[in-house]
């Protein structure tokens, strides 16, 4: 099979981490599999690799792809994200996809046209284009551009996939919407062995041993509800918060914290490399994702909480959940189970949901076992990965 995996390492983050967990399961089941991606470094792997799109030559891409699969001779191809239908099309080779939910709400196909697609994928031209962007204060206005044309495409894409995996109810929702023909929620994503809680991290990490810890982890982003938590966290004496992330709104978020008087009590890790994240789980007696919708103003451009893998790893640590009841969460948390929901933007059924965790040992620990449970069970990498292996199956033999 060929697996157009745009993000792949030795990149890093949420995609390139679920795209090494297929590669390396379906290897190890013996399927015969090569990897599409970006341009970038060279890096060995046991299976090849061919570092040949582009960031903005989407057309050119399309081209490249089609000549390689026309080469290879897959009997199925695989997408992480919905654009790719076209090359279904023009090969006759059936396609699944996985869909994240932001690449039907915030497509960045960058240029969605052929002309002029071969020179915008030059390399020189895209690195210092793409360097540029990334050093953007506000990116929002170029995602808007031609946002049209670019939802346009992926309508015409998605009508050509003979399968979409979606991350949660809510991006099923979205397919749905743009008539995909065969839609399954498939939720999760974490090696459950690994986030499993080893010892308590406080000390180590310079943590209050006599405080109710509550943490976060994410972007400091406005879909993340960060304010609201920090309000909650200020009415709860005997609470110390740890927001595990960066970005845009950290100074925003330090000057609330200094508003609220809870600076004292209230942790900014900064960012932190994934695999030192679970010593921050560990150290938890809750964690909390308090995610809204957000709306740009300028662009209406609109940041969803599709999943939050974050769920998945705060179950697989031991850490009962408190969420909000926002886009793609209740595909993980079901509350009363495995986590307890909150309605999105309430303060006070956030603070409610936060004190019952608090106070109510058992309730707690109920949480915590069916979290731990469903790591297991529904979110560890080799659940989700043997659920592509059985769409691969279906779609081969269909």
């Amino acid at each position: 099979m060929l697996l157009i995996l745009t993000e792949f390492p030795p990149s890093f983050g949420g995609m390139q981490t679920h795209a090494i967990h297929l590669c390396r399961y379906l290897q190890e089941k013996g399927y015969r599999a090569e990897v599409a991606t970006y341009r970038g470094p060279e890096v060995a792997f046991p299976f090849p690799v061919h570092r040949c799109l582009s960031r903005i030559g989407f057309m050119e891409n399309l081209g490249r792809l089609e000549r390689l699969a026309r080469r290879v001779r897959p009997d199925v191809l695989y997408a992480s994200t919905v654009f790719y239908g076209r090359l279904s099309a023009a090969t006759g080779i059936p396609m699944i996809a996985r869909s994240a939910g932001n690449d039907v709400l915030r497509p960045w196909i960058v240029w969605p046209y052929g002309w002029l697609s071969g020179a915008l994928g030059q390399p020189w031209l895209e690195d210092t284009l793409y360097r540029r962007f990334r050093k953007m204060e506000r990116p929002e206005w170029v995602e808007s551009l031609l946002l049209e044309r670019r939802r346009a495409e992926v309508r015409a894409s998605v009508r050509n996939l003979a399968h979409v995996l979606a991350n949660s109810a809510y991006t099923a929702g979205l397919l749905q919407g743009l008539s995909a023909a065969s839609v399954e929620v498939l939720a999760g994503g974490v090696d459950a062995k690994r986030f499993r809680r080893q010892r308590d991290t406080r000390s180590e990490l310079g943590l209050p041993q006599d405080r109710h810890v509550v943490m976060t982890a994410c972007r400091m982003v406005p879909k993340k509800g960060l304010d609201l938590l920090m309000r909650a966290v200020a009415r709860q004496a005997g609470t110390h918060l740890v927001i595990a992330g960066e970005g845009k709104q950290r100074a925003k978020c330090e000057a609330l914290a200094g508003e609220l008087g809870i600076e004292g009590r209230t942790t900014f890790t900064g960012s932190v490399a994934h695999h030192d994240l679970r010593r921050y789980y560990w150290a938890a007696d809750q964690f909390v994702l308090a995610s809204r919708e957000h709306v740009d103003q300028r662009t209406g451009l609109r940041d969803v909480e599709t999943m939050g893998r974050v769920l998945c790893e705060a179950h697989a640590a031991g850490v009962p959940v408190v969420a909000s009841r926002s886009g793609g969460i209740p595909s993980v948390i079901e509350d009363g189970r495995n986590g307890l929901l909150f309605e999105e933007d309430n303060l006070e059924a956030l603070v409610d949901a936060m004190e019952r965790v608090r106070a109510d040992a058992a309730l707690a620990r109920r949480l915590t076992k069916e979290g731990l449970r469903d790591a297991v069970e529904r979110w560890d990498w080799r659940v989700v990965c043997g659920g592509h292996e059985r769409a691969f199956r279906a779609v081969r033999g269909a």
